[in-house]
């Protein structure tokens, strides 16, 4: 598994070193994960480059080393091993690199001309007050300087324990990070709705949540924090953890990074999901690789032996499709996969195809997915 997360790990540092925004720490860590894999990227970058764009055109090749050489005094040879290990994932490895290079080579052509491009929605972010009335947010709004002066405006100083209840809500398309009056954070994602007070009493700090969100909850011993996700209720003290609790999805998934969370009185460690069964109440534990949720949260598609139709409905979140299955069979389908978060839904159906397990058919109704290997 870990390996798996390397290997696609490369694959997204060297897209966004093609598309010219990576950062110089990042190009650190991708020149230690080449160094530390052993994989000759020169030789994935031409093997994408021959098989996905130009065959026998040398100039084509001569591009795809380009990309490479801006890092390469970083890179020593090292263990090759490691990198005949990943064999199994090459092929996403490999789609990765050559999308980045068609991009790179022919900016602003389509990887795809018969698609009809399907971009993130672009709906709005809106906190609402308690009076009802909603503020548009934009990206970097600080939410506190709002609300406080919201207070000021109405002239309004509540008693500790009656703080008024603020919502934000996110709509499909984008994620909004909160920062709550105690300073802890939380990434909301698309279709979520985050509930809390104005500020927290002197004796505990609760909120509640619809949809999905990654918590930073600030450490305060003597104020335990609570979520409350419908039928299930977390409480922590300082920790990093993720919610998901969709209406509509039949469990309520409790995944923790760090720290110790009870829920429900079930105690979670680090690594461990907590599965809330909401037909039978019942709570199951899985081992998960938990750092994934905190890359989720700083923009990576991640998904962990999840069905198809699970990773589908994630999507539809974000680009507002609707989609269905030529055979039933192929909802059940798992993948493991890591992608770059794309403004296009273009590019993600690409790198997906690349495994040769699917295929997609896009039309005016939506999104088709059918068996790739047919």
């Amino acid at each position: 598994m870990k390996r798996y997360y390397e290997s696609t790990r490369i694959a997204s540092l060297l897209v966004k070193l093609v598309m010219q925004n990576i950062s110089e720490s990042e190009k650190q860590e991708l020149a230690s994960l080449v160094k530390k894999s052993g994989i000759d990227v020169q030789e994935v970058i031409e093997k994408a480059v021959c098989q996905d764009i130009a065959p026998n055109d040398d100039a084509d090749i001569e591009a795809g080393r380009k990309l490479w050489k801006s890092i390469e005094r970083d890179i020593k040879r090292s263990d090759r091993r490691w990198g005949r290990m990943l064999l199994p994932y090459v092929a996403i490895f490999v789609g990765m690199i050559g999308l980045a290079a068609f991009y790179f080579m022919y900016p602003g052509q389509s990887a795809d001309h018969a698609r009809k491009e399907m971009s993130l929605l672009k709906n709005e972010t809106v906190l609402e007050f308690p009076s009802g009335q909603k503020v548009v947010l934009t990206e970097g709004t600080n939410i506190l300087d709002i609300i406080q002066q919201n207070a000021a405006a109405r002239e309004v100083n509540p008693e500790p324990e009656s703080a008024e209840i603020y919502k934000v809500k996110v709509l499909c398309g984008a994620t909004q990070t909160v920062t709550l009056e105690d300073s802890t954070t939380v990434v909301l994602y698309p279709g979520s709705e985050l509930q809390f007070p104005a500020f927290f009493s002197s004796r505990g700090r609760a909120v509640k949540l619809l949809g999905e969100g990654y918590f930073e909850v600030r450490r305060d011993s003597s104020r335990p924090f609570t979520v409350e996700a419908e039928s299930v209720s977390i409480v922590v003290l300082g920790t990093s953890f993720n919610v998901r609790a969709y209406q509509g999805e039949s469990t309520i998934e409790t995944v923790l990074v760090t720290g110790k969370v009870m829920l429900n009185g079930t105690v979670l460690q680090p690594n461990e999901m907590a599965i809330f069964n909401r037909k039978d109440q019942h709570i199951r534990i899985e081992h998960v690789e938990a750092d994934i949720y905190q890359q989720r949260a700083q923009g990576m598609f991640i998904f962990d032996n999840k069905t198809l139709d699970e990773i589908m409905r994630e999507f539809s979140l974000w680009y507002g499709f609707k989609y269905s299955f030529e055979d039933s069979v192929l909802q059940n389908k798992k993948f493991r996969l890591k992608l770059p978060r794309a403004d296009s839904f273009d590019k993600l159906m690409s790198l997906m195809e690349k495994t040769e397990e699917i295929q997609f058919s896009v039309s005016e109704q939506g999104i088709k997915i059918m068996d790739g290997k047919k």
